[in-house]
């Protein structure tokens, strides 16, 4: 979410976890729909991946069908559940299985590719998905043409080839998207 310490800021508590509780709900059931695998709800973010436990050749494009329909359903909530989303992906290699020890364990995804992934999502403005090359390749023909960034991410020695979907906010000035 964009803007949210503000946000919390400005409203009282029991609103803030309304909105956060809204947005945590079509998440996970939108994760859900695409079999993804809903990793974590970290404060204003959540974490999924795609393609384990159980591989899906198609993973790459179901991550973006998931990120695509989220943003488009934060589009629809009301004027006062109004949340500013953005979302990154990114395919490749990760570790997946459990990490931690004794009464704390977490079924989780670890690599580059984990930390390319959250890079590129926190850079993503409201209504963004930046993805990488990779990621894109598999949803080309859905997005053709999509604006090309070369990204400096945190801790990443060399730039990061990203492409960039955008999803129109609803109303009379809404541009055509192309729906994965």
């Amino acid at each position: 979410m964009r803007g949210f310490t503000a946000l919390a800021e400005q409203l009282p508590p029991d609103e803030v976890a309304h909105r956060l509780n809204r947005f945590y709900s079509l998440a996970a059931t939108t994760i859900f729909k695409y079999d993804g695998t809903l990793d974590k709800l970290v404060g204003d973010q959540v974490m999924a991946f795609f393609g384990a436990p159980l591989y899906a050749p198609d993973h790459a494009k179901r991550a973006v069908q998931t990120a695509f329909a989220i943003l488009e359903g934060v589009n629809t909530f009301t004027d006062r559940d109004q949340l500013h989303v953005g979302a990154g992906i990114a395919t490749g290699v990760a570790f997946v299985g459990n990490v931690g020890g004794g009464a704390v364990a977490d079924y989780t995804a670890l690599g580059d590719t984990v930390n390319i992934a959250a890079r590129l999502q926190a850079a993503a403005a409201s209504g963004e998905i930046l993805l990488t090359e990779e990621t894109y390749s598999y949803v080309e023909a859905e997005f053709p043409g999509a604006p090309r960034r070369d990204m400096e991410l945190k801790g990443k020695t060399e730039p990061v080839h990203a492409r960039l979907i955008a999803v129109d906010k609803p109303g009379p000035q809404r541009s055509q998207v192309v729906r994965p």
